[in-house]
């Protein structure tokens, strides 16, 4: 697969996980288990590698994200069980008509409490990405913890940080949603 979303080889089914098969099952039939450390015929495993990522779960550009459900959908999709997870931030990256871009940054391990210096960081990184690949879009943000899903202490903290980081780098953001193991709404619109 290419790095270039506008490459004629890539094709919508190369950007979609398929829920339906077991973690272990393959279309091919296939455990996709990895080879035993002492395994000396490693050609035999080839596809042993193929792990799915973030960007198994980017729907292709197409539908819009117009309202909180389809944001909230779009992110519980990507996130998964994670979460259930430590706090993380996701940043998905929509173009000008708010389609996704096959753009996903997932930070994990991020502190409780907003750090300026990190959110300035991931603005600037989102900016140069957005000026690229996706003029005149906007980034939707997730604010992912265990225990979240509302306004908690990291949402009330993060929310603002990067607010202030977007408006700083020119980054429009599109909406923040706050995530939780069992629980997620959008925070800001």
């Amino acid at each position: 697969m290419t790095n270039d979303p506008h490459d004629d080889d890539l094709h919508d089914d190369d950007l979609h996980w398929d829920d339906t098969l077991d973690d272990d099952a393959r279309a091919d039939g296939a455990t996709g288990a990895l080879p035993a450390p002492d395994d000396g015929s490693p050609a035999e495993h080839d596809d042993a590698w193929e792990v799915p990522s973030a960007l198994d779960a980017v729907p292709a550009p197409g539908r819009p994200v117009r309202g909180h459900g389809d944001a909230l959908m779009l992110l519980l999709r990507l996130v998964g069980p994670d979460r259930a997870g430590p706090p993380a931030l996701w940043f998905v990256v929509l173009d000008a008509h708010d389609r996704t871009v096959p753009v996903v940054l997932p930070l994990a391990d991020v502190p409780l409490t907003a750090s300026p210096g990190v959110a300035a960081h991931v603005m600037h990184v989102l900016a140069s990405v957005l000026e690229r690949d996706a003029p005149g879009g906007s980034v939707l943000v997730g604010l992912v913890r265990a225990a979240g899903g509302d306004r908690g202490t990291f949402e009330t903290s993060w929310a603002p940080a990067l607010r202030a980081a977007a408006d700083d780098h020119g980054v429009r953001l599109h909406a923040v949603a706050a995530i939780g193991g069992s629980r997620a709404r959008v925070i800001e619109w």
